[in-house]
């Protein structure tokens, strides 16, 4: 159910050992109505290698990215920081024929049942599996798998200019972003997605936030096009329940320090397709994704206390030659390091 990054991962991987799925989709299309990019950043990366060379070789799914990231400039409430060198990778999401989700339905090549929304309760006994991959917790409330950990509402909002394509600006500051951030990621040298992202507040005071954010900031690019979520991330244990696989945002697999879910999604599709095929334990397959899941809460229970002030410390501190080397041009650096680093930072004066 859902023909997302996860659901038509899953499609791809059984369709590899002889199994046709049927795939609904309650929308008419397997893209998002909105176009924007995302990022893959090499430090919160489980493969040393680019993401196209590590899902071509692991599993033969081919996804190209559309730029390389080159540049990552924070902005705190005061400092500033700017690092340069191979620090990640750009998707499209949405309706480009470039987007993931499009490039995976081209090697999918099985049809969908569009604009149907199915009711679990009336399914799982007519299929022999359920992989639920609707991108909300709705599923995973109800069977009672699931725990929030950070509530948001999101901002998405198409912009024209003069941008830098290969780089992202990224602004910390209580203000605007609360204890989250706001970011501009350009799609090329004329347009770019700008996007805030407020946690513990409601809808009618993201128009607050999202005026001091552009005032303070002093943002005055043409804004056509804005899209408001609400975004909540969680954890879901166990994974699967009898015959229902959960997978992507469904199985809580969105790391809650920046929002990053792109490849757990691509990867918890593939491993419930795994799973299906050699009766294997889905929950074991998936143990190393939530482990790293569950660092980016912890790490996350930390950045909910700061103030703006802790903020210009962590973009001060982001910027040292000696951080620069170990989390964005050492190799071997995981986010699982992540501690070290932090020991570092308790130590690090505020400016």
């Amino acid at each position: 159910m859902g023909a997302g990054l996860s659901g038509l991962s899953c499609a791809f991987e059984l369709k590899k050992y002889g199994i046709t799925p049927t795939i609904f989709e309650k929308r008419s299309t397997v893209n998002d109505a909105l176009d924007y990019n995302v990022c893959i950043l090499k430090t919160f990366s489980k493969f040393n290698c680019s993401p196209q060379k590590y899902f071509a070789k692991k599993y033969g799914l081919q996804l190209i990215p559309l730029k390389r990231l080159k540049k990552i400039v924070m902005f705190g409430p005061r400092n500033k920081t700017i690092v340069r060198g191979g620090l990640g990778y750009i998707y499209k999401r949405g309706s480009e024929s470039y987007s993931m989700e499009n490039q995976i339905m081209k090697q999918v090549n099985l049809p969908v049942v569009f604009d149907t929304y199915i009711d679990i309760d009336k399914i799982k006994e007519k299929f022999d599996y359920v992989v639920w991959a609707t991108g909300d917790n709705i599923l995973s409330k109800k069977l009672g798998v699931w725990t929030s950990n950070l509530n948001t509402i999101i901002r998405i909002s198409t912009i024209e200019g003069n941008f830098k394509p290969g780089s992202i600006a990224m602004w910390l500051n209580t203000d605007f972003a609360k204890n989250t951030y706001a970011y501009l990621l350009p799609y090329n040298k004329s347009k770019a997605n700008l996007t805030l992202i407020v946690n513990n507040i409601t809808y009618s005071e993201l128009n607050y936030y999202w005026k001091n954010f552009l005032t303070k900031e002093n943002i005055q690019y043409k804004i056509f096009e804005t899209r408001d979520i609400e975004y909540v991330t969680g954890f879901v244990y166990p994974l699967q329940i009898d015959n229902v696989y959960l997978v992507g945002n469904a199985a809580g697999l969105t790391g809650n320090l920046l929002g990053f879910g792109v490849t757990n999604a691509v990867e918890s599709g593939i491993n419930a397709a795994k799973s299906i095929v050699k009766k294997g334990d889905y929950n074991k397959l998936m143990k190393k994704t939530t482990e790293a899941v569950k660092l980016h809460h912890e790490l996350r229970r930390s950045i909910n206390t700061f103030d703006n002030k802790d903020f210009d410390k962590l973009v001060s501190f982001l910027g040292l030659p000696i951080i620069k080397q170990m989390i964005y041009k050492n190799p071997f650096y995981k986010s699982k390091h992540a501690a070290q680093v932090l020991k570092l930072y308790n130590k690090f004066p505020h400016i």
